[in-house]
């Protein structure tokens, strides 16, 4: 049930009134988020919410046992085997073992869409309470509601327990201004999503199709539209999602930050999947050592870091090889000092060159990730310097355009709290400007179905 969907809209349109009815007492919203999310993710496949309520239930019992028993160890090790053990049979087992057609197993039936993240929720809600940062919650209702919560359920942002959980078991509320914010991003969202992803998707399936029939022109432009596409795509549904959730009085992590005016690697990377960047940072990155003690144990944690989320990515050596990519790309930039202070904000002539080079440095590593194996991907890399044929591109220009538009968006925009806010207008040009984006928006829209999302693979 995508958030651009006429189904998505009813249900939301029944689920958000009845929700606030009862404003008054949080469980029972907590339990209506829960029997939405429920039916939400049934609507992917009813047998995953099956699986999901058995690992509910498990994570909810662990998690008082880690709390409650001498051998909080062992108990931590054993919830995260039996969590990791499913990811890996849904997702890994095929690819490093094999098909084996006897076996019988729930996972042989079933979409794995939104696994990654919710098991990345859990394996936090667990290693918190183990840390004693957060207390186990006595209701699973509670849990539930956090861990299936539907804006985020499919394809993130990735929750930290200690820090989201507690929201869940306080009262809520909502006021015109948090409207007018969710209704900001969420507009945004579409906006990138609908129209622009979809406009770039055709160009870029087209070409990464007949590559080796096409010029280095075209395989350079596919890269560059490829990567707006993720962006736009997957940072369109973030907004969407945040603003999905800020109708209901949650918070949730934000998952994007203008990734494409950084002007080094490390800054895109504090930009780009924030959500995910978090989560690796709490529970891998830190309790290796972080910087450490030396310049080579800080360019090995990263390098883990980044091998550990092409890992995440899925069950296929493309994504592992672009992780590690990425990785190397980080460590090059560590070597040579290609790398800038926090509180930088500076730009120039330097700055925006340093933006280009940035850009297409990623982009570069994205053959990895769009393509189906390793043998495409290193076919692809080789055709991109075969020099001969150097034909102009007479598409995806008009997807370009739109991309180029809302990269600099984001920089006129980049010292408020998102592109999308325009609070600083006057309440008549604000009416004034969603009433032309809702227009705009509608008159874009595809007469196809809109494609879907990139990420609910993962």
């Amino acid at each position: 049930m995508p958030f651009n969907s006429i189904h998505f809209i009813y249900f939301f349109g029944v689920i958000c009134p009845i929700y606030w009815l009862f404003k008054a007492n949080y469980k029972v919203q907590n339990l209506i988020l829960l029997v939405g999310s429920l039916y939400f993710y049934s609507q992917v496949d009813l047998k995953l919410c099956v699986l999901w309520g058995v690992i509910l239930l498990i994570i909810w019992s662990l998690g008082k046992a880690i709390e409650t028993f001498q051998l909080r160890k062992v108990t931590l090790t054993l919830g995260l085997l039996l969590i990791f053990s499913q990811l890996f049979i849904a997702k890994y087992y095929n690819w490093l073992i094999g098909d084996f057609s006897h076996t019988i197993s729930i996972y042989k039936f079933v979409s794995t869409i939104g696994l990654s993240y919710y098991t990345l929720a859990a394996c936090s809600y667990l290693i918190d309470i183990y840390r004693k940062k957060l207390s186990p919650v006595t209701n699973p209702i509670t849990l539930g509601a956090y861990l299936s919560f539907f804006p985020q359920l499919l394809s993130g942002p990735i929750p930290i327990a200690y820090k989201d959980l507690p929201q869940y078991s306080q009262p809520r509320s909502i006021t015109i201004n948090s409207v007018e914010d969710a209704g900001q991003r969420i507009l945004w969202g579409i906006f990138k999503k609908v129209i622009v992803s979809g406009l770039l998707a055709k160009p870029v399936d087209y070409i990464f199709y007949n590559h080796s029939e096409l010029g280095i022109i075209y395989l350079w432009l596919a890269i560059i539209l490829y990567s707006f596409q993720v962006y736009m795509d997957f940072s369109g549904y973030s907004d969407m999602a945040w603003g999905i959730a800020k109708l209901l009085g949650i918070k949730i992590n934000a998952n994007f930050n203008s990734p494409f005016i950084s002007r080094t690697i490390d800054e895109f990377w504090r930009r780009w999947h924030l959500s995910l960047s978090a989560w690796l940072k709490e529970y891998i990155y830190l309790p290796l050592g972080g910087r450490g003690n030396s310049k080579w144990q800080y360019m090995v944690n990263i390098f883990i870091v980044f091998f550990m989320s092409g890992v995440w990515h899925g069950a296929n050596a493309n994504f592992i090889l672009w992780g590690s990519f990425n990785g190397l790309l980080f460590l090059f930039a560590i070597l040579t000092g290609w790398t800038r202070e926090k509180n930088d904000v500076q730009y120039g002539f330097k700055g925006f060159t340093s933006m280009f080079l940035v850009f297409l440095a990623i982009a570069f590593t994205r053959v990895f990730f769009r393509s189906p194996d390793f043998a495409t991907a290193i076919t692809y890399y080789q055709e991109m310097f075969r020099f001969g044929d150097y034909s102009i591109p007479d598409i995806g220009l008009e997807g370009l355009g739109l991309s180029l538009l809302i990269v600099i968006i984001e920089w006129l925009q980049r010292n408020r709290s998102h592109p999308a806010d325009i609070s600083a207008w006057s309440l008549s040009f604000r009416i004034a400007f969603y009433a032309s984006s809702i227009i705009i928006i509608y008159w874009a829209w595809p007469t196809q179905n809109p494609t879907e999302y990139i990420y609910f693979k993962f």
